[in-house]
């Protein structure tokens, strides 16, 4: 359990973390599109891993009775990549 608990929030770490260096990089150079489709595609393995992380520690909830409260603090973690996600796609659109 504690392995699942521990790479999930590495992946969600890992993954704001290049989220935000291609997000950079992209407003650093706003007259080219170089980094668009790597971001695409960031994006879709990003939503894959932490889709595939979030089903496993829901699933891991219902079976378990003694980590629910480090599991749905570990949901957050997961969870908390979304609305950042939002955010540097609608700055990249308002203002590229």
């Amino acid at each position: 359990m504690k392995n699942l608990i521990t790479a999930s929030k590495s992946i969600a770490f890992i993954s704001f973390i290049i989220g935000t260096i291609l997000f950079a990089l992209q407003m650093y150079n706003t007259t080219s599109f170089a980094f668009v489709y790597p971001g695409i595609l960031f994006i879709i393995i990003a939503f894959i891993l932490n889709t595939i992380t979030f089903l496993a520690l829901g699933f891991s909830m219902l079976g378990s009775s003694t980590d629910k409260t480090e599991i749905l603090k570990t949901i957050g973690i997961v969870l908390l990549n979304i609305p950042i996600a939002f955010i540097y796609f609608y700055i990249l659109i308002e203002f590229i």
